[in-house]
């Protein structure tokens, strides 16, 4: 582990040399076009940093409570993920077997929130759930 910059700082830098004196001296369409997609990709690697081991948690605690598991999220983030992919497998094929658990649309309404707070938050004040 280091000390500083961290992660996210360092993240926050090169997405603001990116924007700020890096892409105004692109005048060619196609690379400012993909200049701008390195610092919307960097932004998302930010908000990923910072809210997917929350989220991921929230997903654990969600899907655990619509199958009836209530064993405790993994510690390591690996093991988490890998977890909660199964958990999802089994939700899945449930749904698929027209055997989904009642609450299922709003846990998964949730999960797709969170997606997007990562993915691109602007869309959220856009989305309108079935």
């Amino acid at each position: 582990m280091q000390d500083r910059p961290t992660a996210p700082e360092l993240l926050d830098a090169v997405r603001e040399f990116i924007a700020t004196e890096l892409l105004p001296t692109v005048s060619d369409p196609r690379l400012r076009f993909r200049t701008l997609i390195a610092a919307n990709l960097l932004d998302m690697l930010g908000r990923e940093l910072k809210l997917e081991p929350a989220l991921l948690r929230a997903e654990w605690d969600s899907l655990g409570a619509l199958l009836g598991d209530d064993r405790p999220a993994p510690a390591d983030a690996g093991a988490l993920a890998a977890a909660l992919a199964a958990r999802q497998a089994t939700l899945c094929a449930m749904i698929r077997e027209g055997r989904e658990p009642a609450g299922t649309h709003a846990a998964l309404l949730q999960a797709v929130r969170g997606k997007l707070d990562i993915a691109n938050p602007r869309y959220l004040a856009a989305f309108k759930p079935v």
